[in-house]
Order: structure tokens, then C-alpha cells, then sequence
């Protein structure tokens, strides 16, 4: 993998073990990173040729709940080798729209497409769930951890490693994302598809996902939106939704590697809170998490925007937090 000068840069800052901020300027942007305690591994492995990756698409993960529970799959034909890791992909959308086609186009690839993380070796999915004018939360989230318990059960046909699975997602995917990470997983045994299978991730990626859905219905901020999928305001029982809904309330030290991407003028998510969050995990001690603030960008600004250094860091996170580590040679 060919690393321009500014992506060097990035990767050498990101992987020193401790808690600070590096700055640099590209193509005047300036860039802030905070990275508790995470390395960055740097892949030299051939990526795989387009020509070697199928797409299957349209899979149905739950049966009879809706007809927007699909997914694209991505991965690299007749496979035979160990089983690989895999990444699920959730599209944004304000949890009103969106579609998974978005990140399974075979041109004018979107960072984040399934078929750019298929060539770099791991099993790739697009999910699409519910939408809020279809079920408010948490019909989104349940679908997502679906999917991801239909992974885990279909892992022999697909080559799997189901004991790496990781989730990246933008804007309100990003917030499923997060949630997929850090809220705790309903009880086994319950009524819900393959019940008897993990949804448990991880590795989370969040570009641009909302952070704390009460204080930004207070401020007006997407309020008409984040009421639409959590059904209504935050009233009487469905204030503690809120408050559910919301990753700044789950964080432990026991949640998975976390790689953040949220851009300083934001004007969807404030990024005060993003930075509040990052402080928040890092005094919990959790020691995986990779904070990339951009100034002067605006909402999704790896998904949307594309930044041409972000994939790398996007890639090189997966790389490093789902590849099983190699055994030392014995000598």
C-alpha cells in the first residue's frame, strides 16, 4: 500500500502510546488527532484485483420483519484459505433514507465501499434496517445486531472469522455503529433471529455519528429528525430512550478499539460533545481510541467528503484491529 507524505505523517503520529494532540496542514486543512494508546499497523500486502471479488446482493438477514432488511455482500471468489475478518457497512441517511447500494457501487466509489474492503481481504457487508417512517428506535439498532448474529451463523459458508467482526458507518450509521460497540447486547435466549449467536463487534468506525440525541433535540439541532426516530420527544418514559440511544451514555473501558472521524464546523453533530466524548472515554481508561478532527470540515468528511488520506486510516484501523495477530516464528 503507497503512502503519500501526508499519510505517513498521520500514521507516525497515530501510533505513539499516549494521550495527546498532533497537528499538521493539508491542502489547508488542519488536522487534530487524539490517540489513546493506539497503533497503527501498516499493510504491505498486495491488495486483491476487482476482477476477483464477487457481490452478492439483496440477502435477506431477518425474514418477515421488513423488506428493507437486506444486505450486499462482498468478498473474494472461491476462497479457500483461513477464514477472514469481516466489516459491516451501515449507511446514513438521518435514519429517514439511505441505502446500501451507496457502498456497493462498482463506480464512483464512495470511501467505505464493501468492495474496496473485500480487496483488502476481509469479507464485506452493506446492511440496510429499518427506517424511522417504518419503526422508531430500536428497530434500526436490533437489525443491525441481526445482521450481525446472521454473519456469525453463516460464517462456515462465507469464510469468517466471526471472533473479528467490525462496523463502520457515517452520519446516523455512525451512530448505529457506535451503539453496536458500546450499548450492551440484548440477552441471549431471547425472541429475536439467531439468538444463539453473538452480535457483539469488535472494531467501530464513526464518521460523523451523533453523540448525545437529548442535549441535541434541546439545542435544535436535527430535532425534527432525531424525534422521528425516537418517536416522538423526549417526554415522560421516552426521555430515558433518550438517554439509551445515546452513545455518550455507554462508556466503559471494556468497549472495543474506536476510531472517530468528525469534522470541526460540523453542522449536523457538534463537535463539542465529540471532544467531550473523547475525554470522557479516555478517563474510563479505555486505551483504543483514534480521534481524527478536522478543521474546517463539515458533516461525513470521510464517506462524503472524501479526503484523500482518510481511507488509509480508515483501512489501516481494520487492518489492525481485526487481523488476528501473526505468531512469533520459534526459534
Amino acid at each position: 500500500m503507497n503512502f503519500t507524505e501526508n499519510e505517513r505523517a498521520i500514521s507516525a503520529r497515530a501510533s505513539r502510546w499516549s494521550v495527546r494532540i498532533a497537528s499538521l496542514v493539508v491542502t489547508s486543512l488542519a488536522i487534530a488527532c487524539w490517540t489513546l494508546g493506539a497503533a497503527t499497523a501498516v499493510s504491505d500486502e498486495p491488495r486483491i484485483a476487482d476482477d476477483d471479488i464477487v457481490v452478492l446482493r439483496d440477502l435477506r438477514y431477518r425474514e418477515a420483519a421488513s423488506k428493507n432488511c437486506t444486505l450486499d455482500l462482498a468478498m473474494q471468489k472461491d476462497y479457500t484459505g483461513q477464514p477472514r475478518p469481516a466489516i459491516l457497512v451501515v449507511h446514513g441517511g438521518g435514519w429517514v433514507e439511505g441505502d446500501k447500494s451507496s457502498f456497493a457501487t462498482l463506480k464512483n466509489r464512495n470511501p467505505a465501499n464493501i468492495i474496496e474492503f473485500a480487496r483488502l481481504g476481509f469479507v464485506a457487508l452493506g446492511v440496510n434496517y429499518r427506517l424511522s417512517g417504518e419503526a422508531p428506535f430500536p428497530a434500526a439498532l436490533d437489525d443491525c445486531r441481526c445482521a450481525v448474529r446472521w454473519l456469525r451463523a453463516h460464517a462456515g459458508e462465507y469464510r469468517v472469522d466471526s471472533l473479528h467482526i467490525g462496523v463502520y458507518g457515517n452520519s446516523a450509521g455512525g451512530h448505529l455503529a457506535l451503539l453496536m460497540g458500546m450499548m450492551p447486547p440484548p440477552a441471549r435466549g431471547t425472541s429475536e433471529p439467531y439468538a444463539d449467536q453473538s452480535s457483539l463487534v469488535q472494531a467501530v468506525v464513526s464518521d460523523s455519528g451523533p453523540l448525545d440525541l437529548l442535549t441535541q433535540q434541546r439545542d435544535n439541532q436535527l430535532r425534527s429528525v432525531i424525534e422521528k426516530f425516537m418517536g416522538g420527544p423526549p417526554e415522560g418514559p421516552r426521555a430515558a430512550e433518550y438517554l439509551r440511544a445515546s452513545p455518550v451514555n455507554h462508556i466503559s473501558g471494556k468497549i472495543p478499539p474506536l476510531l472517530l472521524i468528525y469534522g470541526e464546523v460540523d453542522t449536523q453533530v457538534n463537535v463539542n460533545i465529540t471532544d467531550q466524548f473523547v475525554a470522557a472515554l479516555s478517563q474510563s481508561g479505555h486505551k483504543d481510541v483514534s480521534y481524527v478532527r478536522l478543521a474546517g470540515v463539515d458533516h461525513c468528511p470521510h464517506s462524503l467528503i472524501g479526503i484523500p488520506y482518510l481511507p488509509t486510516i480508515v483501512n489501516e484501523f481494520f487492518l489492525r484491529t481485526l487481523r488476528p495477530a501473526k505468531a512469533e516464528p520459534k526459534h
